[in-house]
């Protein structure tokens, strides 16, 4: 799945594209170990989730569980990305929905997305899930997703 997802799209990176079998084995027991990160400009507290259908992975969100306002600028509580063969089926949308809620188990009331103003798919993944356009600053849409009216 993830050598289905072009890095540097719309923006987005995929630090797994091109790996080795072993680099990918690396590369996903530090994305587990993500998750007890603390907040640095380079990183956060984040955890990984690979959406399957029929037992085929289609795409994957992330869950930023501490940002600061250096994140919430940058990228937000969360992000997402689906492989190329199984785009405009609903899977982003479905994975930032299943995602949210695993947010409001953790406490969060309200989480902030963004995407680039040219990826009109995943601004409306985000409107899809109750996103509330903020701003945009420089081909960047900002939004707040307010879990309490949602879910």
């Amino acid at each position: 799945m993830y050598q289905d997802i072009p890095t540097g799209e719309n923006g987005q990176t995929n630090d797994a594209y091109g790996l080795s079998e072993d680099e990918f084995k690396e590369y996903m027991v530090k994305q587990i170990k993500r998750k007890n990160n603390e907040v640095t400009y380079d990183d956060t507290p984040t955890i990984t989730y690979i959406m399957f259908v029929n037992e085929s992975p289609v795409g994957f969100i992330c869950l930023r569980t501490k940002i600061d306002d250096n994140w919430k600028k940058w990228s937000g509580n969360f992000y997402y990305q689906v492989r190329v063969s199984d785009r405009r089926k609903g899977y982003a949308t479905k994975m930032l929905s299943l995602g949210l809620k695993e947010l409001q188990k953790l406490g969060f009331s309200e989480v902030y997305g963004q995407s680039s103003k040219g990826n009109i798919a995943s601004a409306k993944v985000i409107e899809n899930n109750g996103g509330i356009f903020i701003n945009e600053v420089n081909g960047t849409r900002y939004y707040k997703i307010i879990l309490n009216n949602i879910y």
